[in-house]
């Protein structure tokens, strides 16, 4: 992925197979801290000391294997686009309606956009994309994710749309719809503690089924 930080640090050992482990532990506690304080506290007070602390290393430590606070959140949003891929990849999606098959997907992406590290995850894309402080570099790798985003997704639109994922303006529509459902009872639970009422999933869903089974109709495209 163009704009991947380094894990460690130039000249880092790398001799043994038990120092590779150490790194990745203290990798993935440091990923983890990072999120955790940006839900406690908030994305501008969630310092690199703050991390540090939480992740139980020294801030020369973090220092070392991540470099600059910029560096380690642009490796938290690598890390996520890495186990988006890695959930892609692991899912399938069927059904015997083109309902049931948009329920099943709609499951899948909520194993993503779901839940709460996804708040962390929007918040971190939002300064590295917009914040004029930030390099070129994190700008056009923040970039490549947002174009390669539905792509990524592609696999399983096309065993939930059949010959209709052909059609981008369709497969987006979907997306945007089933994703946007997502995020905003994301929000709703993180700002006022509520979820949608269960029904709203279903009837979202029958309301991009008919969508698209009328666009499909229009284009001559078989979905079952």
């Amino acid at each position: 992925m163009p704009g991947r930080t380094p894990l460690t640090g130039p000249g880092a050992p790398r001799t043994s197979r038990a120092r590779r482990s150490d790194g990745e532990v203290t990798r993935r506690r440091v990923l983890d801290a990072a999120v955790a304080a940006i839900l406690e506290l908030g994305y501008y007070e969630a310092s690199t000391n703050e991390i540090a602390r939480r992740a139980g290393v020294t801030w020369g430590a973090l220092q070392y294997q991540f470099g600059t606070r910029e560096a380690l959140l642009l490796e938290v949003v690598n890390d996520r686009w890495d186990r988006l891929q890695e959930l892609v990849s692991n899912a399938r999606v069927g059904g015997d309606s083109l309902e049931d098959r948009l329920q099943n997907l709609m499951a899948v992406l909520a194993e993503h956009y779901g839940r709460e590290e996804e708040l962390a995850q929007i918040q971190i894309l939002l300064d590295l994309s917009r914040n004029p402080k930030v390099s070129g570099a994190t700008r056009q790798a923040v970039g490549e994710h947002g174009r390669k985003l539905l792509q990524a997704w592609k696999p399983l639109f096309e065993q939930a749309l059949g010959d209709a994922a052909a059609q981008a303006d369709l497969v987006g529509y979907a997306f945007n719809a089933l994703r946007g459902f997502l995020l905003g009872g994301l929000i709703s639970r993180g700002v006022a503690g509520r979820r949608p009422p269960r029904s709203s999933s279903r009837m979202l869903v029958d309301g991009v089924a008919a969508v698209i089974r009328a666009e499909a109709a229009a284009r001559d495209i078989r979905l079952d």
